[in-house]
C-alpha cells in the first residue's frame, strides 16, 4: 500500500470514526442540544481537525441521517422479500418501517429531522439528494415494487410509479410522527396507534389498487 492510499484510508477511517461520535452526541443530548464541541470531545479531536472533515453541524446530521435511512432501508427490503403480492409487500414495508420507529427511535428522529430541512440549508446538491433518496433510501425499493405492481396490473396505472412511491413514504413518516408526537391527543379521542395504522394501511393500499 502506497503512502497516499494509507493516507486517503486513514482519511476515512477519521471520518467514519466523527460520524459514530456525532451519533452519540446527536442521540444522547439531542440534535437541538449538541454542539460541535461535544461532537470534537467524544471523537478525541480538537475542534479545528472537526471542522475539516464537517464544515457544521447541519452537514454531520446529513450523515448521521444518511447511516439511519440505510438502516430503515435494510429492515423494509427485508420485509419486502417475505411476499410475493405488490400490496402485500408494500404492508410489509409499512410494518417494518413502524417496527423500525420503535426499536430505533433516535434513528427515525434523525430521518424525521432531516425531511424538513430545505436541501439548500445542508448545502447538498440536486444529485445528492436523488442519491440519498433513491440509493439510500426505502423510496427507491418503493418504486420498484409499484412499478412491479403496476406490471402485474395490481395497482393502478394512471399515476406515475415515482409519485405513487413518495406519497407512500411521506404518509408512512407522518403518520409515525402524529402517533409518537400526540400520544394523549390519541388517546383522549379514544383511538390506539394500532388502529390508526391499519385504517391508514387500509385507505392508502386501497386507494391504489387497480
Amino acid at each position: 500500500m502506497g503512502i497516499a492510499e494509507r493516507k486517503e484510508r486513514e482519511k476515512q477511517q477519521r471520518r467514519e470514526d466523527i460520524i459514530k461520535s456525532a451519533e452519540k452526541v446527536f442521540y444522547s443530548l439531542g440534535l437541538e442540544n449538541a454542539t460541535m464541541d461535544d461532537v470534537a470531545a467524544e471523537a478525541e479531536l480538537s475542534k479545528g481537525t472537526l471542522y475539516l472533515y464537517f464544515k457544521n453541524k447541519e452537514m454531520l446530521h446529513v450523515e448521521v441521517a444518511r447511516r439511519a435511512i440505510i438502516l430503515l432501508n435494510a429492515f423494509t427490503s427485508k420485509a419486502a422479500e417475505q411476499k410475493e403480492k405488490t400490496i402485500e409487500k408494500l404492508g410489509q414495508m409499512g410494518l417494518a418501517t413502524i417496527q423500525f420507529s420503535k426499536t430505533h427511535p433516535d434513528q427515525m428522529k434523525a430521518i424525521q429531522s432531516l425531511m424538513v430541512k430545505e436541501p439548500g440549508n445542508v448545502e447538498l446538491s440536486s444529485g445528492e439528494v436523488q442519491n440519498i433518496v433513491y440509493g439510500d433510501s426505502s423510496v427507491g425499493m418503493l418504486v420498484q415494487v409499484v412499478e412491479e405492481g403496476i406490471r402485474n396490473k395490481e395497482l393502478r396505472s394512471d399515476i406515475p410509479a415515482p409519485l405513487i412511491a413518495h406519497t407512500l413514504w411521506m404518509q408512512m413518516m407522518s403518520v409515525i410522527q402524529f402517533v409518537n408526537s400526540e400520544k394523549s391527543l390519541i388517546e383522549i379521542l379514544e383511538l390506539t396507534p394500532e388502529k390508526v395504522f391499519e385504517i391508514h394501511f387500509e385507505l392508502v393500499l386501497n386507494g391504489i389498487k387497480s
